[in-house]
């Protein structure tokens, strides 16, 4: 078959290959076929490459998108934006193979991708204060079970993903350089620097022999512990401790705002976090409310302080004409 006469679904057979099976974790390989088989396909997979239209593309984004009678967008933007991403990607390798002559470029090259309003609060220093206070108190009355309560301080004290704390193996524990060896995670192999009050939590968590995670599920042990269960006990301890729209990955959010606001070298944060790039890691840093009011209060002394100051100005002319 001719490159030029190709469809769309030749594309997506090339890039699965290509690209998803090479490249792509299996959660975002399954992604990619869910958007692809429900989206993708049944709009747009029948033409050829070379014939798809800016029209035609964002047509396919757009279908994600639920719209009030007005005609607002009331949902569908998350969606909206992985449909746009994987068939902007999917058309830039297109170009790259030549399966799409160079001067119709991307058909997606005009359109902006959905941007989806961020729905993290960042919790204040109080807030996570009274987080651990809860979960001392859960501790000491036992109405949460102990390997819970450890992964949520877990999670508080290294800023990890959940998911990376809950899959969490005894053996990806260094003890001796007080870092984690995180064979899988979101960025593939991961190091992180721990403090040694997380190792302590990691450490209080009973052991069962032959059970290799750190935090076991509750009835099935060989099992990790379920995220649902941490889930719905940070509910519980949220609403004990009295702090509202906060979830497990908010924490992650604070504990990323917390480094950058204590180092002016992001590498340094990012080591702690395990961002690749300084791009993920700066969308997970919040402005801190108290922090810009004390830079207010500073920048405010700063110009009164300039008022009241006597002018220094040095002329530049000579002495002889100054007079």
């Amino acid at each position: 078959m001719a490159r030029r006469q190709r469809t769309v679904r030749d594309l997506w057979e090339r890039y699965g290959k290509e690209i998803v099976a090479v490249e792509n974790k299996a959660t975002t390989a399954r992604q990619k076929a869910r958007i692809w088989t429900t989206k993708i396909e049944p709009a747009i997979g029948h033409l050829r490459i070379n014939d798809v239209t800016e029209e035609d593309a964002s047509a396919v984004v757009r279908a994600s998108m639920r719209l009030d009678t007005a005609g607002r967008v009331i949902g569908g933007r998350a969606e909206a934006a992985n449909v746009y991403r994987l068939i902007h990607h999917m058309f830039r390798k297109a170009l790259a193979w030549q399966l799409r002559a160079r001067e119709a470029g991307n058909p997606l090259e005009n359109l902006t991708e959905p941007k989806v309003a961020r729905r993290e609060r960042l919790p204040t220093g109080g807030e996570i204060g009274a987080l651990i206070k809860a979960l001392d108190a859960a501790e000491r009355d036992m109405t949460e079970r102990p390997q819970v309560i450890a992964a949520i301080r877990a999670t508080i004290h290294i800023g990890a993903r959940i998911s990376e704390v809950l899959t969490l193996r005894d053996q990806d524990i260094r003890r001796d350089e007080l870092e984690l060896h995180l064979p899988d995670t979101k960025t593939g192999f991961s190091r992180r620097p721990i403090s040694v009050a997380a190792l302590a939590v990691l450490d209080s968590v009973e052991r069962m022999p032959g059970v290799e995670f750190v935090f076991r599920a509750i009835k099935r042990p060989a099992a990790s512990l379920g995220y649902s269960t941490v889930e719905n006990a940070f509910r519980r301890i949220a609403r004990r401790a009295g702090v509202e729209r906060c979830t497990l990955h908010t924490i992650r959010h604070w504990f990323a705002t917390m480094t950058a606001n204590s180092v002016s070298n992001a590498r340094v944060g990012m080591a702690l976090t395990g961002h690749k790039s300084h791009a993920a890691y700066m969308n997970y840093v919040h402005g801190d409310k108290q922090q810009a009011r004390a830079l207010a209060d500073q920048m405010a002394a700063l110009a009164s302080g300039l008022g009241k100051a006597e002018p220094k100005v040095a002329s530049i002319l000579p002495a002889d004409l100054a007079k």
